[in-house]
């Protein structure tokens, strides 16, 4: 076998994250979808749900996937077949906005739904071929820079996305936002394709589908990648002996079970994020439009620290990230309880409740960011290589019930109300970086050189 173009997959590789997450930005299940099913009358419980199904359907189909991927000298057939479901639960999602009467409210909402969730289970087939590929094609003292890579250039695009949404959505996103230079020239933009002045939920229908079409391209263009052969192949086994497996490696490896330790954490804290924007809309008399600001403000925010937790992962490690972001997370849930307390006292969305709703958004966009990028690597970093597909399926496949923690932000919210909600998170976050700082550094129990050799 000739050399591995790893440069190339690099590229393509890059393209496929950034376009992804460009598209991904049209419909936000932190701001816009959670503001969308609200104004259409949606309840705090459908709203955990959506948000909860855009992540937990990623990793749901991945314990299943990696028992058939570590079969096979070559996976990329099944990111294929999962693209084209990828696209047609995308896009399906916006169709139905157009092609459904508004009156049929419940309809309308369960097409959304059940399109993005389509989209988001068949994103999770094509994970694990995705890192799978990425670890036998990217060195791994190259990774950070890879997966950070991959969300600069689309989180720099998100920024405008942001402004795209608060244009096509109308209504004034503050005097601040409104009079810049940017929001003016994109503002016209929008107006000249006509995308302006739609009525609801025509306008959210709009941004669905430029987010699949989007998404799609980036999916597009990894198909494209030159895949090496496996040089470690199992034969697939039946899913109780494979799930059996995965436990062993739970009980056996300690480090393994801080690590989901850590991520139980960490979700549990994130359930109350979709909250925050609808909050703010609901509570605070923030307009629509504001929705797209915050898609700005925590994309940029993520563009900002790429360079940073990309740079300081590959110098230091995984853990490092993990304990900075842990700090950081617990910040914005406690913000949010600090402001939930003073409702009565101050209701307008003057400019100082602006600036610190919108820095609930900075500090998730910093810690997100840093979390991708640890939680990839970490993974392929610390995965034995003939059981890499079952070590990082496994792991997100047990994530997925954790991950449905935005449905009991909306039990909360519905039940007992925001305060409590954010009280919840801002524990849960103490939780995750008492877990972050007892993880072990792999590459300090295994030296990266111990990986997978690849011509470079």
């Amino acid at each position: 076998m000739g050399k591995v173009p790893w440069r190339r997959n690099q590229t393509l590789g890059i393209l496929n994250g950034m376009l992804v997450n460009l598209g991904n930005a049209f419909v936000d299940p932190f701001t816009v979808l959670p503001v969308f099913i609200t104004t259409f009358g949606g309840s705090s419980i459908l709203v955990g749900f959506v948000s909860a199904a855009f992540f937990a359907g990623w990793f749901l189909p991945q314990v299943f996937v990696a028992n058939i991927a570590q079969s096979r000298k070559r996976v990329l057939p099944i990111y294929s077949a999962a693209a084209a479901f990828r696209f047609l639960g995308f896009a399906g999602a916006g169709a139905s906005v157009f092609l459904i009467d508004p009156a049929h409210r419940s309809l309308v909402l369960l097409c959304v739904c059940a399109g993005l969730s389509m989209n988001a289970l068949a994103a999770g087939v094509a994970a694990v071929p995705f890192l799978e590929i990425t670890s036998k094609t990217v060195p791994v003292n190259k990774r950070g820079a890879f997966f950070a890579g991959r969300r600069v250039v689309g989180g720099i695009l998100g920024i405008v996305a942001g402004l795209v949404i608060a244009a096509v959505l109308g209504g004034s996103p503050g005097d601040m936002w409104a009079q810049t230079w940017v929001y003016r020239a994109v503002t016209r933009g929008v107006e000249a394709i006509g995308w302006t002045g739609q009525p609801f939920p025509h306008n959210y229908g709009i941004l669905i589908i430029v987010g699949a079409v989007i998404s799609t391209g980036g999916v597009v263009a990894y198909l494209f990648v030159d895949e090496p052969e496996a040089k470690h192949v199992a034969r697939p086994k039946p899913l109780h002996e494979y799930l059996r497996e995965g436990f062993r490696l739970l009980k056996r490896m300690p480090n393994y079970r801080t690590f989901l330790w850590m991520r139980v954490g960490y979700q549990l804290s994130a359930m109350a994020f979709p909250f925050y924007a609808t909050y703010a809309y609901t509570k605070l008399g923030f307009p629509q439009a504001s929705v797209g600001v915050f898609v700005s403000i925590w994309v940029g925010a993520g563009v900002l620290s790429n360079a940073v937790w990309g740079r300081l992962l590959d110098r230091k490690g995984n853990r490092v990230v993990f304990v900075a972001t842990a700090a950081m997370s617990v910040a914005a849930p406690v913000l949010m309880l600090v402001l939930s307390s003073r409702v009565g006292v101050v209701l307008t969305p003057g400019a100082g409740i602006f600036a610190l709703v919108a820095s609930t958004f900075l500090l998730n966009g910093f810690v997100r960011s840093g979390r991708f990028i640890a939680n990839q690597t970490y993974l392929l970093e610390s995965a034995p290589p003939d059981r890499r597909p079952l070590y990082v399926g496994f792991m997100n496949s047990l994530s997925f019930p954790f991950m449905l923690s935005p449905i009991l932000g909306g039990l909360v919210v519905a039940t007992v109300g925001y305060r409590a909600l954010f009280a919840v998170g801002a524990v849960a976050a103490v939780g995750n970086l008492v877990a972050s700082s007892r993880l072990v550094e792999p590459r300090l129990r295994v030296p990266a050189a111990e990986e997978e050799s690849l011509s470079v």
